[in-house]
């Protein structure tokens, strides 16, 4: 059971491709803000507020060209993530056929196992098409999420022109720099922080325009995987599961690392009949599935999955060795965010020099990235 199992790590690729989409699409939102500023701003004998004006209207036309941007990436979008949702849910119903059989070594025993667990994935795939169940309620909330995203998006674009302007106008008129300077240094700063104020109305906390759709589509596909596969061992009549071991846990998910948890059962001492003898024997289960999700368990980006428990075979296996951490992992995520940041400069630089610069620093945080992850035996980022 060494993790991320192929389930969850197939989840976390696939929620990365549909945020990727979203950073790319936020560059080239940079890029038209960036030439609309552009425009006239080395005229000298334009007046500074004749020029502050004519860019301000410019801005019904820069927001229709952001509606096409934004409505076509949502359009993929929500195809790609409900694509996504559904594909991690059935990924999760195999593997809990897979992970199950694999650890049990007695062939009769093996043999009988298999066959309940491949009835219950045909029960399983026949469930996937009852609208407001299941992975189908799952995908439903996870578009809706992504399509939250479309006016917050519209209007941090109309925001960040009106200040990239507004700063420019202001700094240039007391003479300390120039149009181009002003405009470029105000660009730079609102271009790392990318479009912001993204996030649902229930909470105070918002997040950029890629971060927060690979929060979302992280969450889903993981959880989609989960829960397909422990939806595959309810239907085979299977109630304990264990928690597997990953070479790189966090604080939260480490004291739940080879513990026994139950689906529909409470926690505490259990006795189960061992599969091998027939013998009773007794199990500790530690706490319910939800009751781990509550405690922190399969957070956002959680790497952990669920298999089934079977007494008298299931063994914990042991943290796979490893020379990194999950310090190491988060200063690899902090590398690529820092990558990110200086490819939007560049996206939203108006000079050939500026852009080069920006795309140099972001090639150099990218290399860095690579070279942890090289050192530490981490997985490459992408």
């Amino acid at each position: 059971m060494d993790s991320p199992t192929r389930e969850i790590a197939t989840a976390i690729e696939q929620a990365q491709r549909v945020a990727d989409m979203y950073a790319d699409a936020e560059q080239v939102l940079l890029q038209r803000i960036a030439a609309r500023v552009a425009d006239g701003v080395d005229q000298a004998d334009e007046d500074l507020h004749a020029w502050e004006a004519a860019r301000l209207a410019e801005l019904a036309q820069l927001r229709k060209e952001a509606e096409r941007i934004i409505g076509r990436l949502q359009r993929a979008a929500k195809a790609a993530a409900r694509k996504s949702v559904l594909g991690a849910w059935a990924a999760g119903m195999d593997q809990a056929v897979i992970n199950a059989v694999l650890g049990v070594h007695d062939a009769k025993v093996r043999k009988r196992l298999e066959q309940v667990l491949r009835d219950a994935r045909r029960l399983g795939s026949e469930k996937l098409i009852n609208p407001g169940q299941g992975v189908d309620e799952l995908a439903r909330q996870t578009i809706e999420k992504i399509a939250a995203v479309e006016l917050a998006a519209l209007r941090a674009v109309d925001d960040i022109y009106r200040q990239v302007i507004a700063e420019t106008a202001g700094r240039a008129l007391t003479g300390a720099q120039t149009r181009r300077e002003a405009a470029q240094e105000a660009l730079a700063r609102l271009a790392a922080r990318g479009v912001t104020g993204i996030g649902p109305p229930d909470t105070i906390r918002r997040w950029n325009l890629e971060s927060y759709v690979e929060m979302a589509m992280r969450t889903a596909t993981a959880r989609a995987a989960v829960d397909g596969h422990l939806a595959t061992l309810r239907d085979a009549g299977i109630d304990l599961v264990i928690v597997s071991t990953t070479p790189y846990s966090c604080s939260r998910c480490d004291p739940w690392e080879g513990k026994v948890l139950s689906q529909r059962g409470g926690s505490g001492d259990r006795e189960e009949v061992n599969l091998l003898t027939n013998e009773p024997v007794t199990v500790r289960v530690t706490a319910t599935v939800e009751q781990a999700r509550l405690a922190g368990l399969l957070h956002p980006g959680c790497r952990h999955s669920l298999s089934a428990y079977l007494p008298g075979v299931t063994r914990a296996a042991a943290k796979p060795a490893t020379s990194g951490s999950y310090d190491d992992t988060q200063q690899v995520r902090r590398r690529m965010r820092q990558a990110r940041e200086w490819e939007r400069r560049a996206a939203a630089a108006l000079t050939p020099e500026a852009k080069k610069k920006a795309l140099a620093t972001a090639r150099e945080y990218r290399a860095d990235a690579r070279r942890i992850s090289t050192s530490k035996g981490l997985p490459r980022p992408r």
